[in-house]
């Protein structure tokens, strides 16, 4: 057996994995410290997340080889909702992965209704894992924030733009975001604009370490793809590096469990950071 596992506190875990299921497939990585599941959007945007082995009831996987295997993520999380969102807390679910190849098999027990669901999901091999650590690439400046007031400033920003601009620094106003696209209005093309900044002395600031001023342009739609996670997740850690890749690491938390949710969105490009 290369990977085994039970859990039954999965309500957050499939709400999770039903706000990143933006791909039809996931590489599913069983590590020794918990699950790691990752979507690559043409190399241009990877969303990974992470359940720590504290999360499950057990959890087995294999010493001597790396575990890495491909599903249908959309299918994972239809299996998971079988029982539906408001399934009884002494539902069991349980899964298996015996060798390069198999199926993942899982196992759902209603102990209340006395109803054992068996479904096998099939397996593709990863020809090419991507063991790059894309945290540090983000190691130039980072904040960490309240995530409800994040999500809350993405969407006071103009909807409609196509390009997100992210300004990060040691000077007020310390981080800004702002925004440019083109609007049809009364069959007249009109340039919008919008921008909202936070100060490092916020409230809701809990970390602001920022040692170089950082200006990146990113597609907006990519930026937003994160929002819907994030409605889930207490705090978020915004980040970058000298590239202009933009990290986003949210914490997920529910009954004192915590699961993590990293993405990650390259530059299309940088400005002049003067």
């Amino acid at each position: 057996m290369l990977f085994s596992a039970e859990i039954t506190d999965f309500k957050m875990v499939h709400n999770v994995l039903r706000s990143i299921a933006i791909k039809d497939f996931v590489i599913m990585r069983p590590m020794e410290e918990g699950l790691k599941l990752t979507l690559d959007e043409m190399r241009c945007v990877e969303t990974s997340a992470y359940i720590p082995r504290e999360m499950f009831t057990a959890y087995h996987v294999a010493q001597d080889k790396d575990v890495i295997l491909k599903i249908c993520l959309k299918s994972l999380v239809d299996v998971l909702n079988l029982f539906g969102e408001d399934s009884s807390p002494n539902l069991k679910i349980m899964l298996s992965y015996k060798s390069d190849g198999s199926p993942l098999c899982i196992d759902m027990q209603e102990h209340d209704e006395n109803i054992t669901i068996n479904c096998e999901l099939k397996t593709l091999t990863v020809d090419d894992p991507n063991d790059i650590s894309l945290a540090d690439e983000c190691n130039l400046n980072k904040v960490v924030l309240n995530a409800h007031l994040f999500a809350e400033l993405l969407n006071r920003l103009d909807n409609s733009a196509d390009e997100l601009k992210v300004v990060l620094g040691p000077d007020p106003p310390y981080f800004t975001l702002s925004t440019t696209g083109i609007a049809h209005i009364f069959f007249k093309l009109l340039q919008g604009e919008s921008e909202v900044s936070i100060s490092k002395t916020s409230d809701s600031v809990t970390v602001y370490q920022c040692t170089e001023k950082t200006v990146s342009t990113y597609q907006f739609s990519n930026i937003k793809l994160i929002l819907k996670v994030m409605a889930y997740a207490d705090k978020v850690a915004v980040s970058t590096g000298a590239s202009g890749l933009l990290g986003l690491q949210l914490v997920v938390t529910s009954d004192d469990k915590q699961m993590y949710v990293e993405y990650y969105v390259t530059a299309q490009y940088m400005s002049d950071n003067t």
